[in-house]
Parts: C-alpha cells; structure tokens; sequence
C-alpha cells in the first residue's frame, strides 16, 4: 500500500506541475499525443493490474467456497437425517393409535430408547394439537400440562402442518444449554392431526464434526440458524448466549439463500477478515467460514505480487512524465508571461464569483425562516456534557431571544439547562458520534419555549440543528387537553344522571307491572266466575265471547311479563363465565318439552363453549328454542337442528326448523319489538321473543342474523365471544 500511495503522489505531482505552466501544451497536437500516450499507458496499467488482482484473489478465495458449501451439505444431510427420525417415529402405526386415543404415557413408552440410541437427542415432548404438553421423555413433572405454544417450533410445525426445524434458542429447564428442535405432526388413520411430536437436539453435540473442518491460520466455522443467530461458533464452542447476528450483511444474504465469498468487516470479532457463506438447502440455515485477512497467506502472496507490479508500472509511468516534462519545458518557457497574464485575469473572475456566491449565501442564511445553529459536541469520559456554537443565522437570535452567542457554551448562554433539558444533549451527542439524524420536540426551561427541531451531522463530532419555534401549537394542544378533561367529566356527570334514571325507570316498571297485573286479574278472575256460576244461562255467543277475554287477559299479563323482561335486560350486570353450550341446549329443550310442546326431534351437533353470563345466555336459547317449536309444530316429522363452529375470536350457534318460514322482504321487523311475521290466529306471540334474544346476544359483544323461506323452515344464528383459556405460556 505504501509502493502505490508514493506512485500516485509523483504522478499527481508531475501533471499538475506540467499543465500549471504550460496551458498552451495542452493546446497543441504535441501534447495531445504525448497524454494520449500517457493514457493508454495507464489504462493498460490499470485493466492489467485489476485483472491480475482478481485472478489471484479468485485463486486465494475458491478454496474457502468449496469448505462452506461442503459443510453446509454436510449439515443439510444431518437435518434431513432427524427430520426423517421424526417422521419414522410419527408414523409407527402403534404409537399413531395411541396418540389419537389420548394414551399419552403409553405412546411416550414407546420413545423411551431414543436418546440412547441418538446421542445428540436431548428430550421428545408430546403436545396436543393447541401446544400443551402431554408427555414427555426423559419426565419432567414440573412442566406437564404447559402450553407451549409460544414457541416457535410449535408456529412452525403448525403452519402447513410438516415437518420443522426451529431456530436454535436457549432451553428454559436444567441444564441450561442451547438446542433447537424438529417438530412433526402426528396424524390419525383418517389423516388428521392429533398431536405434535417435537424432538430436542443439543447444539453442541450435533455440531460436533464442525470443529473438525481444516481451515486456514486462525480461521473457524461457524452456523447461523433460521432467525440469523449463532447457533454454533467452532471458535468459541460451549453453551453460552445465543449471539444475534441477523442484521449483519452476510447473514441477511444467506437468508435470502444467496452463497459466496467476500471480504469485508467483521462485527463479532472487530477486523477485516475473508468470509465464504453457503445455505443449508431447504432448512433456512447457513454455513460461515471465515479467516482474518491479516492471516491469509494467499493474500499477502497477492499483495507483494501486486505490489511488485505497482513498482515497475511506476517506473515505467515516472520515465514517460519525465520525457514529457522534458520536451514541454521548450514550450513553457515561450509562453509564461502570456500564461500568467491569463491567469491572473481568470483569478480575479473567480474571485468575483466567489465573493458573489458568498453574498448570495449570506442572504438566504440570514434571512431563512427556520433558526439554524451548527455547533461542535464536547464530550467528556465519552459522555456529551456541552455544546460549542460556530455559527447561527439571524433567524436563531429572534426565535431563541439569545444574541452573541458564537463561541460559547450552552450552559453559559442558557443557565441550568444541563439539568432541565438532559434529554437535549443526548440527541445531539448521538447525532454528533453516529451520523444518524433525528427530529424530535422538546420544551426549553430556560427559554420557557416549546421547539421542533431536526438534527443532522455536517463533520464528525459537529451537528447541525435547524428549528422552530411551536409554543402557540403547543398551548392550542394544551388547550385541547384541558377540554378533553372537561368532556370527561361531563361524561361521569352524565353517567351518573343515567345511573338514576335507570333506577327510577326500575321503579316505575315495578308500580307499572303491579298496576296493570291487579285489574289483569280482576278481569280474568270474575270472567271465570262467570263462566263456572252461570254457565248454564249463557248461550254459546256469551261462552265464546267470556272465552275471549280470558284469552285476551293472558297474552296481556304475557306481554307484560316480556315487557318488563325486556327492560331488565339493559340493566342487569354480565358476569363472565364459560358456558357448555350443549348441555345448556339439552337441559332448555327437555324443560320446553316437559311443559306440554309438541314432541320434536332434535338433531344436537357438537356445540363449542362460549363464555358470557349463563342466566341471559339461557333465556336467549329458550326464546330461540321455544320459536323453532312454535312454528314447527304443524309439520308431521318437525325436526330442530342445532349446530356451532368457531369463527375466529367468536363461536357461531345455529337453531334451524323445518316450520313455517319467513319472508326476507320484510327482515328488518324480525328483531323489533311487537314486530309479528305472522297472524296470530296461525301462531301465538307477544313479538317480544326475538328482540329479547338481540338484546342478550348485543350485551355480549355478539350479533344475531337469521335466514328464511316461507314453508321452507327458518335459520337463527348468533354469534358470542370465544372462551379464553388460561394457562402458562
């Protein structure tokens, strides 16, 4: 390096002291000739020498590809191997019955061998399909019934369904050593997953062989998982922290599945050093061999070659100036005064535009509506504790109020702000070290000003801030804020005026349903008198007409009874339990049946549980129940079916009939209250049912949605919360 720094230095050298006297060389065919002479001189010199040094760092680098691809074939192989371990174990016809009966100890017997047999296994775990642990080999009592479907390995294997091999990752029980795992469903003779068989490989003692591969002086191998980290480091071998490396340029290109060789800075061991990087096909894994430049023999082999190369194109190129600067001294010295002249006349030109350049720029610094303060860091212990201002334009002075400030220190200009504004010296420190710009708002206590400010690094150690002043855009904040506060409490004023509007309106429907029940009664009471004491002086038209009251006096009480129903349900507070929802129906269709209905046939599918309030969930299935009844009931063969699927975070219940149906056109009065779909001399009702069970349904974050066809039957479906499971993770 030290041959081709002085060749460039006498080759600078000698042209520009050739063309700084003799301008009118360059202007003639002679000197024409002589550069383009000079020229292809050194563009042969040049395409040579690049040749020649691709040729040999080729040479010295084919070598190190070769070890990492081998290796990573190698590894590909290993990972194939306990991929098809798991699989074989899987697929054991024995062990796939016991799985799917839920004889989990019985099929982990069948493992028990395994890791004698395969030293690198350090454990098998038996999962169900959601993650919990169901047996395991060797047993580990503290950890049985532990969901582990946090882990990636379980992501992984249950993404397609196939076969896994996780990222390497520090196991939690004891020993704490590095391992990785290769999960593999386990399917049922009809082809469904009933469980995960998830295999434990120790790092260590599967990367082994890697120690063995022969590299250069000081050269080692090491393994990157799926996730970018070191899973293994021939250098550094042991069980300590997995170190992540996924931001590192090498690395981010063996993801993407790209290999090669390249030379560049090493971030773990902080030197230039020779890296060949290969993938693992198929598993997201990679191979790095890497040696420090510095130990490379082939490299120092091609740099003196190259070297002495630079040497004799130098001497080659320090004879031709020679000759040239020879040759042109004739013509320099008849022309210098003219030259001079000439020059003199350019300079001043510049100078002018220079002065006129720097005019412009003193005008738009000057007058820029942004303050601007460019400053140099003072670190100390390398720690920023002050500032330095260089330079700051006229806009600064009116924003800040701070004048004749260049050349001081911050602290001197604004007292105390070391103390009330900590977070100012940090931003500007870091974009004084890293380069990295920053934006950022903070409140000046010194000033009693809110700025937004930008911040970049011009040179190192220096940074650049260019601010404004936001206090009118802070205050009209702060104001908002304070209305925000205001609104808030209007809302609890307001929920308390609710609150006891509630109670009233629970007071009145009280009186209301007393009220109206006491003539109700009255009137159904004297009406069966009549027709027990002096039936036999009422004709048919008088029975009938008594009949009717009595009928009349019913549905009213049962409207009243929905009514006040209905009411209770806004105020009523939810409880949150888990609900078995097939049991509910069980128990609410044999309650329906025994108060006198028409006998049904209930077609009862699998029903997920749901979670909410019991009470209200049951009265929702009673009305829904207790309507496919109704309007079923004139069939010959009437048929209920119920069924339930999970849609995401909600489970879906279905009540269908083979009844009378309904007409979609008129959808939106389904729900309403008092809203009737049919005569009631065909069924009876209140209208109160449904609007009830939408009410329910509403309160449990829930919706409710129904399908019909006249004389074709009629689908309600609701749809409530999914239960939550709690467990360790």
């Amino acid at each position: 390096m030290a041959v081709k720094h002085t060749i460039g230095s006498a080759l600078r050298s000698g042209i520009a002291k050739l063309f700084s006297h003799s301008p009118a060389l360059a202007r003639s065919g002679y000197a024409i000739i002589l550069l383009l002479t000079i020229g292809t001189v050194v563009v042969i010199a040049v395409l040579s020498y690049r040749a020649i040094d691709r040729e040999l760092t080729g040479v010295a680098l084919s070598r190190r590809a070769a070890v990492a691809q081998l290796a990573a074939t190698a590894l590909s192989e290993k990972f194939s191997r306990l991929v098809d371990l798991a699989v074989s174990l899987t697929t054991r016809v024995r062990f796939r019955e016991l799985v799917a009966e839920g004889k989990w100890l019985e099929a982990s017997a069948i493992l028990r061998d395994v890791p004698r047999h395969f030293p690198v296994v350090e454990r098998l775990l038996l999962t169900d399909v959601q993650g919990t642990l169901m047996a395991d080999v060797p047993v580990a009592p503290d950890v049985q019934g532990m969901s582990f479907a946090f882990r990636e390995w379980y992501q992984g294997v249950r993404r397609e369904w196939r076969p896994y091999v996780s990222a390497a990752y520090r196991r939690t029980a004891e020993p704490r050593i590095n391992v990785f795992a290769v999960a593999a469903p386990i399917r049922n003779a009809t082809g469904d997953v009933a469980g995960i068989l998830m295999v434990q490989v120790s790092v260590e003692n599967l990367f082994e062989w890697v120690k063995a591969i022969e590299t250069e002086p000081d050269g080692f191998v090491y393994v990157v998982d799926s996730k970018g980290q070191i899973a293994f480091h021939s250098k550094k071998p042991g069980q300590g922290e997995i170190v992540d490396l996924s931001e590192a340029p090498i690395v981010q290109r063996l993801r993407r599945g790209e290999h090669g060789v390249e030379i560049g800075f090493d971030p773990l061991e902080r030197e230039d050093a020779i890296s060949a990087y290969a993938p693992v096909p198929g598993f997201g894994w990679g191979v790095v061999t890497q040696q420090p430049t510095r130990a490379s023999v082939g490299l120092a082999a091609k740099d003196q070659q190259l070297n002495l190369l630079l040497i004799a194109y130098g001497l080659i190129l320090l004879l031709s100036i020679a000759a040239i600067y020879s040759a042109a001294r004739i013509v320099i010295q008849r022309t210098q005064a003219e030259e001079d002249r000439r020059m003199k006349l350019e300079l001043e030109a510049a100078n002018r535009l220079l002065r006129e350049s720097e005019a412009q720029y003193r005008y738009l610094f000057d007058n820029m509506l942004e303050g601007f303060a460019y400053c140099r860091m003072l670190f100390e212990n390398g720690k920023p504790r002050d500032f330095v201002y260089l330079k700051v334009n006229r806009a600064f002075e009116q924003l800040t109020g701070l004048k004749n400030v260049v050349g001081k220190k911050v602290t001197e200009v604004i007292h105390g702000i070391r103390e009330s504004n900590p977070e100012l010296f940090e931003i500007y420190g870091n974009v004084a070290r890293t380069g990295k710009p920053a934006s950022f708002e903070t409140y000046v206590d010194g000033l009693g000003i809110w700025f937004s400010i930008s911040a970049y690094r011009p040179e190192e150690g220096h940074f650049v801030a260019v601010f404004n002043n936001i206090s009118e855009r802070k205050n009209a904040e702060e104001g908002i804020r304070q209305l925000n506060v205001e609104l808030e409490q209007r809302v609890v004023e307001r929920t308390s005026q609710l609150e006891a509007s509630n109670k009233e309106l629970e007071s009145f429907s009280y009186s209301v349903s007393h009220d109206l029940r006491s003539p109700l009664r009255a009137i159904d009471g004297f009406s069966r008198i009549v027709q027990e004491d002096y039936a036999g002086k009422l004709d048919d038209e008088g029975g009938r007409l008594l009949g009717v009251i009595r009928d009349n006096s019913r549905k009213m009480a049962q409207l009243i009874d929905d009514l006040l129903e209905y009411s209770r349900l806004g105020r009523k507070r939810l409880s949150a339990d888990s609900i078995d929802m097939k049991r509910l129906v069980e128990d609410v269709f044999g309650e329906l049946q025994a108060s006198g209905e028409t006998p049904h046939r209930l077609v009862l599918a699998a029903l997920p549980p749901a979670r909410g309030d019991a009470t209200l969930v049951k009265q929702a299935w009673t009305n829904l129940l207790a309507n496919a009844l109704k309007f079923s009931g004139k069939r010959e063969q009437p048929v209920i079916e119920v069924s339930g699927h999970e849609n995401g975070a909600q489970c879906v219940y279905c009540v269908k009939d083979n009844g009378a149906g309904f007409d979609m056109r008129y959808y939106d009065k389904l729900f309403k209250v008092f809203q009737r779909l049919h005569r009631e001399e065909e069924f009876d009702g209140t209208g109160v049912g449904l609007a009830i069970v939408q009410r329910v349904v509403l309160r449990h974050g829930g919706r409710v949605w129904a399908e019909g066809k006249v004389d074709d039957g009629a689908a309600f479906y609701f749809a409530l919360p999914k239960e939550k499971h709690d467990g360790q993770v």
